[in-house]
């Protein structure tokens, strides 16, 4: 599985080749501070871009490029190598048609010609190694696009060809544009040819030929377009035309100055599925009616089961963005689903679709979960769409179809309240599965899509916008017939100064810019509008041609002026049989060439000429030739990428015999290039890959890891990464300040750290007592020293025992001065409480007394311990005993010389 979605995944062009891009692109992802090397394993053959460039950009930096040749040669080949005809001829003239092959070696083979997909010649040849040229006349009997096509269909032996090893560079093809009458092409339903009845029989009476096709059956590529000088599109919704097709509708007229007439119906403009569309650029209106038009609004409820197909997930939720980018932003659209909860609820309720954003992001999470039933959804969605203010309720289903069936009585609520359900049935589990579905979709008035095949992913995506256009009938405007308004001024109503009533058109809103409304409808409606599209000219009219909405037209005697005026508008100018367009492909360049001559064959001078080029990818080239020679002006256009390029060129000149006016038309011509220039190379570019090397200093690899030494750093320049340090020196600064400031500030006692280290592990426990004890044993030890030190000139010879004597006696006197020391704070603190107490008695039954309390003893116990706790006598003696002798120190030391 993982395989197969890295096969799906897009790797991009596979038919060309840029070295120069992807050596850009590897100097770019390379890190900057570091000593790089570029290794480049190619056949040296590029299709775009320059890579030497690229290579000086390399060698700048002082980035070596290695190279790996990798070396190919095609000893049997046979290509196509030019196919040549003349870009524009008239109708019944020969045209030499001139097939160029080239071989490597001698070759058999036989040599096909066809004109628009028709053998017209086939013949064997035998070809020489080098350039073979041949030429076949063809007679241009009709005008228009003629297609020619040259393809060299090599010998086989066996089932095996010979002489031949590419079959992609064995054909190529060349467009002639054939001048003759004006042609345009008609689209209209093979189900309502009465739609387009009028219009057909006015362009009969004009002269005017015409195709008539289906919608389904319309141009596939733009060189088909070109063939006509306008399309005519009679109440065409867009559901049948790919998008690809209304790109080059677009492309059509603004890039190669074709002409579209839009002409409405019920299906037509918004209501057929138009709005945001590539072609609805091309317009002169707006098809989303204004913000400030009142009209009935559509209500569409999608309700999403299990997709199960390959990701079905991704696809689910692109066919709901594009059933909502089918809706009009007034339009309601609600999303109901059956999560993985088991819980069916809204997503996204039923509201005002706007911008879209809202209902998007709902649709991004949705989970898709497999629902039992559908009953759920079903009520669920016909209580919104009934509380609904629209004109259309629609509900678009989609699911494998295995859920139960709802109820007859809950489809007669459907009915009752003309709400449509229309199911698509997606790889459903077998014929039980889809008649469910039928059945439910038939009943209400809808429609079934049954969709397993492998053009689902196709399919899918426009069974959902058809569907979402249900709904879009509220941008119909019908009712009593009235007489449009006539605005502004036309060329193309020239004569006309009021037309018939009508009674319907298709809302749409007016364009800002160049468009020219000329009728309007309701509330400001433009009905008929046209412009200048790009080098084309486009006109909409948003009611119909027929009796539907237009009764009293096809009475109207200035019918047939009014419709020939602007068809003729519309279409692309008549071409100059005297104007010729030559192609010469270069390279990736085309040359083309413009040879211009008056009516008395007169090579035409000072011509302004300009025009745009129609790309394979659908964008467009704006083209200027400019004047090589007497009548003669060329321009060189890019055309690197394969497929059909169209060159539409507009030229002005002044006529040499009337003075003061100009000498005008278009001219087409077509650029092919059949297949890539990927196919056209033979052999390796070896030689190119080996300059790359030396102009970079780099090495020519042979492909063996070991030989190559692929990581060594020879020639490589080591770069000096320069970085700003001021972080790391300010962190270094504010460590180094911490230092310090703990170095002065705090003192570190190891002694009391290894102390209370070995307290915090138990080592030197004591008991309360002992405490004590050792207490007053170190407060006696460190007397005796003061007193040794003291007495130690006086009591030098005296015997330890009259050491002793005298430091008990020492003793002694603290003892006594320490007690009468307290006698003395006793007797001042009880007569600082008798003058208080005598204070409170003279203050009479006035005064309020306060709460007397004893002074705290100055002592290190706890406020409220008690006084008879164990061990607080000797504690308090020894406390008085310190004090006493720290003051006969402080004596004895005042004494001292």
């Amino acid at each position: 599985k993982l395989v197969s979605r890295l096969e799906q995944q897009h790797i991009g062009a596979v038919d060309g080749t840029n070295l120069a891009s992807a050596v850009r692109l590897a100097i770019a992802v390379l890190p900057k501070d570091a000593a790089n090397r570029l290794v480049l394993a190619s056949d040296g053959n590029q299709t775009a871009g320059n890579l030497l460039q690229a290579a000086e950009a390399a060698k700048a930096q002082g980035i070596p490029i290695d190279v790996i040749a990798l070396k190919y040669k095609y000893e049997n080949e046979v290509l196509v190598e030019r196919l040549a005809a003349p870009a524009s001829a008239r109708e019944g003239e020969n045209v030499a048609v001139k097939v160029v092959l080239r071989a490597v070696k001698a070759a058999e083979g036989n040599l096909v010609i066809q004109l628009n997909g028709n053998t017209i010649a086939s013949s064997p040849v035998s070809l020489k190694p080098g350039l073979n040229t041949f030429t076949q006349l063809v007679a241009a009997r009709e005008a228009g696009q003629q297609n020619f096509q040259a393809v060299f269909e090599p010998v086989t032996e066996g089932g095996r060809v010979v002489g031949d090893s590419v079959v992609e560079n064995n054909k190529s093809e060349v467009v002639t544009f054939v001048s003759g009458e004006a042609k345009v092409l008609v689209l209209v339903d093979e189900g309502e040819p009465e739609a387009a009845g009028p219009i057909l029989k006015l362009l009969a009476e004009a002269k005017i030929k015409a195709d008539v096709r289906d919608g389904k059956a319309a141009p596939g590529t733009l060189t088909e377009w070109n063939a006509y000088d306008a399309v005519i599109m009679v109440n065409q919704e867009a559901y049948p035309y790919s998008q690809r097709q209304q790109e080059e509708l677009r492309q059509y007229v603004h890039d190669t100055g074709g002409g579209i007439l839009m002409i409405g119906g019920p299906r037509a403009f918004g209501a057929g599925g138009w709005i945001g569309s590539p072609l609805e650029d091309a317009l002169p209106i707006k098809l989303d009616p204004p913000q400030k038009r009142q009209m009935p609004r559509g209500a569409l409820a999608l309700v999403m089961h299990s997709v199960e197909m390959p990701e079905g997930v991704f696809y689910g939720k692109k066919v709901c963005e594009q059933a909502v980018n089918a809706l009009s932003r007034l339009d309601l659209a609600g999303i109901i689903e059956y999560g993985w909860n088991g819980n069916t609820e809204w997503v996204h309720p039923l509201k005002v679709v706007g911008d879209g954003t809202e209902i998007k992001r709902a649709i991004q999470k949705l989970m898709f979960g497999d629902m039992p039933d559908f009953t759920p959804s079903l009520e669920l969605a016909l209580e919104g769409l009934t509380k609904a203010e629209a004109g259309q309720r629609h509900v678009i289903m989609i699911s494998d179809g295995d859920p139960s069936p709802p109820s007859t009585t809950l489809l007669d609520k459907y009915r009752s309240a003309n709400i449509t359900i229309s199911t698509v049935g997606v790889f459903p589990h077998g014929g039980g599965d889809t008649s469910r579905m039928e059945y439910i979709s038939r009943y209400t008035k809808g429609r079934h899509y049954h969709v397993d095949t492998q053009k689902a992913l196709a399919t899918l995506p426009q069974i959902f916008i058809k569907e979402a256009q249900t709904i879009r009938r509220s941008l119909i405007w019908e009712g009593p017939a009235f007489q449009p308004q006539m605005v502004g001024f036309s060329e193309t109503m020239r004569g006309i100064t009021s037309v018939p009533p009508i009674k319907g058109y298709v809302v749409a809103a007016e364009r800002e810019g160049l468009s020219v409304v000329s009728l309007k409808g309701k509330e400001g409606d433009p009905i008929l509008a046209q412009w200048q599209y790009g080098l084309g000219k486009v006109v909409t009219y948003t009611s119909d041609a027929a009796t539907k909405w237009n009764p009293d037209w096809m009475a109207w005697a200035n019918y047939k002026a009014f419709w020939e005026q602007h068809i003729r508008w519309a279409m692309r100018p008549p071409g100059n049989g005297n104007v010729r367009v030559v192609t010469e492909n270069k390279g990736d360049q085309t040359v083309v060439t413009m040879e211009a001559f008056d009516a008395k064959g007169e090579r035409l001078n000072f011509a302004v000429v300009r025009g745009r080029l129609a790309t394979p990818d659908g964008k467009g080239v704006d083209v200027v030739l400019k004047q090589a020679g007497p009548g003669r002006y060329t321009a060189s256009v890019p055309t690197e990428m394969a497929g059909s390029y169209l060159v539409n060129l507009q030229y002005a000149a002044p006529d040499p015999d009337r003075e003061g006016q100009a000498i005008e038309g278009t001219v087409q011509a077509a650029i092919s290039r059949p297949f890539a220039d990927e196919y056209r190379t033979l052999e390796d570019n070896t030689p190119l890959l080996m300059q790359v090397a030396e102009m970079t200093g780099g090495r020519v690899l042979t492909g063996d890891p070991k030989a190559d030494r692929l990581w060594t750093r020879e020639g490589l320049q080591m770069p000096v990464a320069s970085r700003q340090i001021w972080l790391y020196v300010a962190m270094i600064g504010i460590g180094l300040f911490l230092v310090d400031v703990g170095v002065r500030r705090v003192r570190i006692d190891l002694k009391a750290m290894a102390q209370g280290a070995m307290a915090l592990f138990g080592k030197g426990k004591v008991t309360q007592g002992g405490q004590q004890l050792a207490g007053l044993k170190a407060a006696r030890d460190k007397a005796q020293a003061k007193m040794t030190e003291r007495g130690a000139g006086q009591g030098a010879g005296m015997s330890p025992e009259a050491l002793t004597a005298e430091a008990k006696k020492a003793l002694a006197e603290a003892e006594k001065r320490s007690k009468e020391t307290a006698k003395v704070k006793f007797e001042a603190n009880a007569e600082q409480m008798r003058k208080n107490v005598k204070d409170v008695a003279l203050g009479g039954a006035a005064a309020t007394p306060e709460i007397l309390r004893a002074k705290p003893r100055p002592t290190d116990e706890k406020p409220g311990a008690n006084p008879a706790a164990p061990g607080e006598g000797m504690s308090r003696l020894l406390k008085a005993k310190k004090k006493a002798q720290d003051g006969m120190g402080g004596e004895e030391e005042g004494n001292r010389p």
